[in-house]
């Protein structure tokens, strides 16, 4: 009498022979046909449930070699291409092996492996037979739309989410927009009632610790639902409040900060780039998303927004920010900064006169700052908080100093002398400074930045030369003031003229002009023999204006 794992492992043993085929380039056909083949994938799929959890390799196996099937057939490189076109019209057509995949969603919480390879490999086959036919499957669709419907926290809404996200994920990676819409517009109600059902609770923020996954699914959904653009993507939007909300009263870290950088990405307008470039949001859009985020900073909402210690080897150390035991979440600290400094922005621009609250918000951002220990080393200068927490990301420091320089823009006016502008944190001379300094004075990194597409340097960079243009007398205020915080850094001695030029602001300011200066003539150099990428004849003009400027005696 054959042992109880004895169809197991001859199971197995005939999808490893399939597997094996399928992925050596130099492999023969499989023993069996491809009718063969598909029965023994779908007898795999059942093993776990049938024969326990003995059996759960072949379930794995058959789940894996369902989703290298699909790849395989999509991008077609194998001499066996077409027998496995033959297994898949098979497993698809006649064994409608994805309601049987369909089916594991509602596993057991300790089947968590089988039922993730089960929603990856249903999906492939979802996204196959979408691109193909244009139709979206019943079941998958059906038994997706339930679970967003009915919303009950547990492995089988985790696993609808998911497969639902990567599907969506992978069609907007394709840039084909018909099977977006396709997609979006089956889901339009069911996905639109699950955020507000799951949002708009009191448990919004998260809920208990066991809704984190689920919390987390519906997080990044609603980040390609942004990316795609039309309908149920403006829901980032309309729950603004609830996301923000979330970043302050989530019960477990991880989920606080997923909800904080979605907002960060969508507040710049970012979400979804790594597949379709910048996302589409309109005023409106973004006019929610600012009064959510100004409502909730008026609030004292920053107080209750935690970053915590940074993780290492062997363990997490907590700490309180700054503190000698550790540091702080600096990925979480930008985040909160980027998205509240961008909202201060649209508020500003958008409002018909200036707003006295901006600056209230930016004293309350640099606060939290220093409590989550942020504190530079140029004592109580709140300019330098910006360039010292964005200094380790460039995209993420031009975001910053760009917000700030047109946040100063619009309410330079209330600006009474030239020491003033420092008194918001905002001054976007001393931003410059400050990013030239950390850049060691090298006109060759700033010709890096401007040729890169990366971040957003050449925009920043027009527009503050242009204020450089007409305001270099508060250039000069400010290489001042950085040179009298360096002062006592300077020893006694034989560097008294070192010391007299600081005192002076000649030091920073000498050393700026020169940057600036090297970086005109090279970039002229590189504009002149058609080597630089774009036309930059404004850029050069406007550097030459400056630096003519910042010769003129009485500066230098």
């Amino acid at each position: 009498m054959a042992s109880p794992g004895a169809a197991p492992r001859r199971l197995v043993a005939v999808l490893a022979e399939a597997y094996e085929c399928l992925v050596n380039a130099r492999a023969t056909k499989p023993k069996q046909d491809a009718e063969q083949v598909a029965r023994a994938i779908i007898d795999g799929v059942h093993a776990h449930s049938r024969y326990g959890a003995a059996a759960q390799d072949a379930t794995c196996l058959a789940l894996t070699l369902i989703g290298r099937i699909v790849a395989t057939v999509t991008a077609p490189t194998s001499h066996l291409a077409r027998f496995y076109q033959d297994t898949l019209e098979v497993l698809l057509r006649d064994l409608d092996v994805v309601s049987q995949m369909v089916a594991t969603f509602a596993c057991e919480e300790r089947d968590q492996v089988v039922r993730h390879l089960a929603a990856k490999s249903a999906s492939a086959c979802v996204l196959y037979q979408l691109q193909v036919s244009g139709v979206l499957h019943p079941s998958w669709h059906g038994t997706c739309e339930r679970a967003l419907l009915s919303l009950p926290a547990g492995p089988q809404l985790d696993a609808c989410l998911w497969s639902l996200t990567h599907v969506l994920q992978e069609l907007l990676r394709t840039k084909r927009p018909e099977p977006v819409r396709t997609l979006i517009a089956a889901f339009d109600v069911s996905v639109c009632t699950a955020a507000s059902r799951f949002l708009s609770a009191d448990q919004s923020a998260g809920g208990a610790s066991g809704l984190a996954d689920t919390f987390c699914h519906l997080l990044d959904l609603l980040e390609f639902l942004t990316a795609s653009g039309g309908g149920s993507p403006r829901l980032t939007y309309v729950h603004a409040a609830a996301l923000v909300a979330a970043v302050s009263r989530a019960p477990l870290y991880f989920v606080s900060k997923r909800a904080a950088l979605l907002l960060k990405r969508a507040a710049l307008r970012k979400a979804g780039e790594d597949w379709l470039g910048m996302c589409g949001e309109s005023a409106a859009d973004l006019g929610a998303l600012t009064a959510a985020v100004l409502d909730a900073a008026t609030a004292d909402w920053l107080s209750s927004v935690s970053a915590e210690s940074l993780t290492f080897f062997g363990g997490s150390r907590s700490t309180k920010g700054g503190s000698e035991d550790g540091e702080c979440d600096t990925a979480m600290l930008r985040a909160v900064s980027l998205l509240l400094i961008k909202s201060v922005q649209y508020h500003v621009t958008s409002a018909a006169t200036g707003d006295g609250e901006a600056g209230g918000h930016l004293t309350r951002l640099w606060r939290f700052l220093r409590e989550r220990g942020v504190r530079p080393t140029d004592g109580d200068h709140d300019c330098a908080l910006l360039p010292l927490l964005f200094g380790e990301q460039d995209d993420d420091m031009m975001e910053a100093a760009k917000a700030a320089l047109v946040i100063f823009l619009r309410l330079r006016e209330n600006c009474a002398s030239a020491e003033a502008p420092c008194a918001a944190g905002c001054n976007p001379h001393c931003h410059f400074l400050f990013l030239l300094r950390a850049v060691w004075w090298d006109h060759r990194i700033l010709l890096d930045f401007l040729m890169s597409t990366e971040t957003c340097f050449l925009e920043y960079f027009l527009r503050y030369l242009r204020y450089l243009r007409t305001e270099w007398r508060g250039f000069a205020a400010s290489c001042r003031r950085l040179d009298a915080e360096a002062l006592p850094r300077v020893p006694f001695g034989r560097d008294g003229e070192g010391r007299r030029r600081r005192r002076t602001g000649q030091h920073t300011l000498g050393r700026a002009r020169r940057c600036l200066l090297r970086l005109h003539l090279l970039l002229a150099r590189l504009h002149h023999k058609k080597l630089f990428p774009y036309k930059a004849d404004a850029l050069l003009r406007l550097l030459w204006q400056v630096t003519r400027q910042l010769g003129q005696d009485g500066l230098t």
